[in-house]
């Protein structure tokens, strides 16, 4: 009951070693959410019949039901089938060196005289959208839109803070995802359509 959106966005370290400590799985209110915080409960979770895949309030406000880390069952498989094909690993194996090594080097090339990068911000995240959005057929969007859905996206997915009734504390978040996935939509449903007619190799 003591835990509050501030400490865990600012570090959750110290929660997450009290709650291994006390206890292991527990109900987290201003989460909405049961938290498992030891190796063993994690693996327990994952790897047990018991326990159903399931997504946070949060997560559910922004991606809509269902969605496919979500659902059980043959709804998950159904919607895994639509991505799943392009993310096999013989698949990955077919399209990982010509896709990402090239942009990977691009943007290494960017900062390597310089001395110094944020790997998160100069490499990490350019690289993983950049990817992504190319394999997905999405390669007229800029990196910089693409990360700027990203962060919008992941915003308002960890918008957690939840009063004593449920109710969410920080609509603003989640209008920025909500905006971030009109933007989406109106660039990807036209590509849809397009590829219903003329399919690519994109995923």
């Amino acid at each position: 009951d003591e835990i509050t959106m501030e400490e865990l966005e600012r570090n959750p370290y110290p929660v997450y070693e009290r709650l291994r400590a006390e206890a292991p799985v527990a109900f987290v209110p201003v989460l909405g959410a049961y938290v498992a915080s030891t190796t063993e409960a994690c693996r327990a979770v994952a790897a047990g019949d018991d326990f159903d895949g399931i997504i946070t309030p949060a997560g559910g406000r922004t991606f809509g039901h269902p969605a496919i880390i979500g659902v059980n069952d043959d709804i998950h498989r159904d919607l895994r089938s639509m991505v799943e094909p392009a993310l096999q690993p013989a698949e990955v194996d077919r399209w990982i060196e010509d896709l990402v090594r090239p942009i990977a080097r691009r943007y290494v090339e960017a900062f390597e005289s310089d001395g110094r990068a944020d790997l998160v911000a100069q490499f990490c995240e350019p690289v993983s959208v950049r990817s992504l959005g190319d394999l997905l057929g999405l390669k007229d969007v800029s990196s910089d839109k693409l990360r700027e859905w990203f962060h919008k996206l992941s915003d308002s997915f960890t918008n957690a803070a939840m009063d004593e009734d449920g109710n969410f504390l920080n609509q603003e978040r989640f209008d920025e995802g909500d905006r971030a996935k009109e933007e989406i939509r109106s660039v990807v449903d036209p590509l849809i359509d397009h590829w219903i007619e003329h399919p690519d190799d994109s995923a």
